[in-house]
C-alpha cells in the first residue's frame, strides 16, 4: 500500500491550487488528490463563469471582500505573468431608479473601503465628456 503524505479531496479549482501550492513549496512531497468523478474540475470549476469578482459587493472590510480583492488582484496578475488571454473589461452598475440609485453611493463606499477600483460615472460627468 502506497502512502501520501498529502491527501486531497477534491479536483477543482481549490484542490488542484492546493496540490499546486504544496509542490511548489515541496517538490518532492507525495500528494493524492480524490474525486468522485473521472476528470478534473467536472463540477463547479467546470462550470464557473470566468468572473473576477471586485469586491464592492461586499461588507467593508469584511474577509470576503478582502480575499475577492486580493485574489482578483493574484489572479491578473498570474495571467498577465503567463501571457494569457484574459478580458478586462470590467462592470458597469446601473441604477434605474431612486432606490437604487442610494444604493450605487454604498456600493460605492464599499468598493472604495475594500481597496476595489471603482468609479461613479453620473449624468453630469457624461454630458461634459459629450455622452
Amino acid at each position: 500500500m502506497k502512502k501520501y503524505e498529502f491527501v486531497i479531496v477534491g479536483s477543482g479549482i481549490i484542490g488542484l491550487t492546493i496540490a499546486h501550492a504544496i509542490k511548489s513549496r515541496q517538490s518532492n512531497a507525495s500528494i493524492l488528490i480524490m474525486d468522485k468523478e473521472e476528470q478534473e474540475a467536472a463540477h463547479a470549476s467546470g462550470r464557473n463563469s470566468g468572473v473576477l469578482h471586485a469586491g464592492f459587493y461586499y461588507t467593508a472590510d469584511s474577509l470576503k471582500a478582502k480575499f475577492t480583492v486580493e485574489g482578483s488582484r493574484a489572479m491578473k496578475a498570474y495571467v498577465r505573468a503567463r501571457g494569457l488571454k484574459m478580458n478586462e473589461c470590467g462592470k458597469l452598475v446601473v441604477a434605474t431608479n431612486d432606490y437604487e440609485l442610494a444604493q450605487l453611493d454604498e456600493l460605492l463606499r464599499r468598493g472604495q473601503r475594500n481597496g476595489s477600483n471603482v468609479t461613479l460615472i453620473d449624468e453630469e460627468r457624461c454630458k461634459d465628456e459629450g455622452n
